[in-house]
């Protein structure tokens, strides 16, 4: 299995009592680039306590008024790029996390579950694995395998139809997935920066 290899971490914020005390409900975006440069494979978390499902995507859907439902964040001009940080902010959240792998199949058997292997034994989301959290999957790509993985199987739902139920947080997580290598590289300044939206988030890897 593959082992942990941080390539960029920035928790941004301690957890709270206050954040324990509600169930949350967690968007992932898996992202397959296989036959593309290394990393190939890459999962995208959003996580919202569930009490506030509804007005995180009121707030997403206003943030993210006026952009193409395919927009990628490197296409975007600057300031777009800008004006979409700054709607953001408002969009309620626990934490967001991002996490790459390599994809070498002769060093794992399921890049994707050891991304969220490593998702929930570190970080913010540790603690959301500790309650009770429902799943939505974006991105179109299967989980295929790693359906059993123990971040997914301990959820009390896996939806894999989050464009449909909630088109607004679904699309906020598919542009944070296209936003993360500019970010990890830090080729954007941090106002331009969607991750630096969020008050607490990890960008990461899994060599």
């Amino acid at each position: 299995m593959a082992g942990p290899a941080i390539a960029a971490r920035r928790p941004r914020s301690s957890s709270t009592e206050a954040d324990t005390m509600n169930g949350y409900t967690l968007f992932l975006a898996v992202t397959d680039r296989t036959g593309l440069p290394e990393p190939a494979f890459a999962l995208t978390a959003l996580a919202v306590e569930t009490g506030r499902l509804e007005e995180a995507e009121e707030r997403a859907a206003a943030a993210l008024a006026g952009l193409a439902p395919d927009a990628a964040w490197p296409g975007l001009d600057p300031s777009v790029r800008r004006e979409v940080v700054t709607r953001v902010r408002s969009v309620p959240h626990y934490a967001v996390d991002h996490t790459e792998h390599d994809h070498a199949p002769a060093r794992s058997a399921s890049p994707l579950a050891d991304c969220l292997r490593s998702l929930a034994e570190g970080g913010s989301f540790a603690v959301v694995a500790a309650q009770p959290y429902t799943v939505y999957v974006t991105g179109g790509h299967p989980v295929g395998d790693a359906a059993t993985a123990p971040f997914l199987a301990a959820a009390r739902a896996v939806h894999p139809d989050a464009e449909a139920r909630f088109p607004a947080l679904a699309r906020l997580t598919t542009l944070l997935a296209s936003a993360a290598a500019p970010s990890v590289d830090a080729a954007v300044p941090d106002e331009e920066d969607l991750y630096d939206a969020f008050d607490r988030y990890t960008l990461g890897g899994l060599a």
